[in-house]
């Protein structure tokens, strides 16, 4: 198992189109990927630590990834340090 802080650089975030490609590289990955994130409450400004399954659409998108905001990324699998250079490329680029 590895576990990496990333941040995304695209001025929108995770939005649909990186986030389907973060997604379909997950899917390709044989093990698991989860995303953990600070997601803050509009209505109180509090933090909460939340993890959703890498391989949901659904579940990246509902995190809100901003911009610059860090977020671990760990994978537990066959080839996961070549996944994690994957997706740490893919982080940088989108």
């Amino acid at each position: 198992m590895i576990e990496k802080t990333l941040s995304v650089k695209d001025e929108v975030g995770l939005h649909a189109r990186p986030a389907s490609l973060f997604v379909k590289l997950a899917q390709e990955f044989e093990g698991t990927v989860v995303v953990k994130f600070n997601k803050v409450n509009k209505d109180t400004g509090e933090e909460k630590l939340v993890e959703k399954d890498g391989k949901s659409m659904i579940g990246i998108l509902s995190l809100g990834i901003a911009k610059d905001k860090p977020f671990t990324l760990i994978l537990d699998g066959k080839e996961e340090e070549d996944f994690m250079s994957k997706f740490e490329d893919l982080i940088e680029n989108e």
